[in-house]
């Protein structure tokens, strides 16, 4: 299995850790290859060209049937690209597992000879894995001949829905920036103010622009709402859930937020947009709400009413644990992949 370090930020190597750390593999074993890190850029390609000849020698000397690459776009998907023709020529299946919530433009802007790798990459490999129904045309429409299937993202599931009907916070949890409507979000926070309980507090947890949030903040003088700017552990990440009653991601692209399932598998409502992959989560009025993004006027409204209606969030927050535990779960997940994707696919 290849993808980013471990400590890389972002929701691909969420999924990886979650692969990782599940005990129930059972006649499957895993080596993981870390090929990317975030870091300057030759140090980047050293540690690339490093585990590519790791993974050469371990092609030569191991028992190793499959190669699940974990890609998005730009670096990553060369990196994967390659990695993907080095075992074939191994005669090793290739899984390529799209995670990439840019691919769309990073294709548009490719050249004609770079759309052509691309096709053919996405037809050599044995199979496509991709997030969503909505994304097999992702494929599809560059890649005709390739073999595409839908497994949804997934996480850890609780017994009982662990939510806290009491809780005065809202979350924000994903990368700082205009890609995921941190501002409008900033901008919501500016408009209710005045509207809502001064217990209420806003955690805005992630990477990205964090000066950039820090600075929009001080202009719009909100800050006695704010609680938290910055990146977040799981430890740290759990211990904020305890006490959010909703969770915002009003983002403008995406593929399917691991954010929206963490917050649904502990029962918290969400308020997103719709697009990509989320509206085969988020039923709007019946989980959570729905807006288009950059509609600032219904983020605003939205947020009002969850934040003063305790009995609308109970009952939002009991359909997103369900569904979450139902078609989410990481063991369905888990079963899916290894009975489907891998065994029946690949004969392994």
């Amino acid at each position: 299995m290849f993808g980013s370090t471990l400590s890389t930020k972002g929701g691909m190597v969420s999924v990886v850790k979650n692969y990782l750390g599940y005990k129930d593999w059972g006649e499957y074993k895993i080596t993981y290859i870390p090929t990317h890190f975030d870091g300057n850029k030759p140090l980047m390609m050293l540690h690339f060209m490093v585990r590519y000849v790791q993974t050469i020698i371990l092609a030569l000397c191991g028992n190793y049937k499959i190669a699940h690459l974990h890609t998005a776009e730009r670096g990553s998907f060369w990196r994967k690209a390659l990695l993907a023709k080095t075992m074939k020529w191994f005669g090793i299946k290739t899984v390529m597992h799209h995670h990439g919530a840019e691919f769309e433009d990073f294709y548009a802007k490719c050249s004609d000879s770079q759309r052509t790798r691309i096709t053919n990459v996405l037809e050599m490999v044995d199979v496509n894995i991709v997030l969503s129904k909505r994304l097999v045309g992702m494929i599809k429409d560059k890649a005709s001949n390739a073999k595409v299937e839908v497994l949804y993202n997934a996480v850890a599931t609780y017994e009982e829905n662990p939510y806290n009907e009491s809780a005065k916070n809202v979350l924000f949890l994903g990368r700082l920036g205009e890609r995921k409507g941190t501002f409008d979000l900033l901008e919501c926070i500016h408009r209710i103010d005045k509207q809502i309980d001064k217990e209420v507090k806003f955690y805005l947890c992630g990477d990205g622009a964090i000066e950039e949030v820090k600075r929009k903040i001080g202009e719009l003088r909100i800050g006695h709402r704010i609680a938290h700017v910055g990146w977040i552990d799981g430890e740290q990440k759990r211990e904020f859930m305890k006490n959010t009653m909703l969770n915002v991601l009003p983002s403008y692209n995406e593929g399917l937020p691991m954010t929206i399932l963490e917050t649904m598998a502990y029962g918290i409502p969400n308020i997103s947009t719709r697009i990509a992959s989320i509206p085969e989560v988020i039923t709007d009025g019946e989980n959570g709400f729905l807006i288009t993004p950059g509609d600032i006027e219904a983020l605003e409204s939205r947020m009002l009413t969850l934040i003063e209606d305790k009995e609308l969030r109970t009952r939002f927050s009991e359909s997103s644990y369900r569904l979450v535990c139902d078609r989410f779960s990481l063991k369905n997940n888990i079963e899916t992949l290894k009975e489907y994707n891998w065994k029946k696919a690949f004969s392994v």
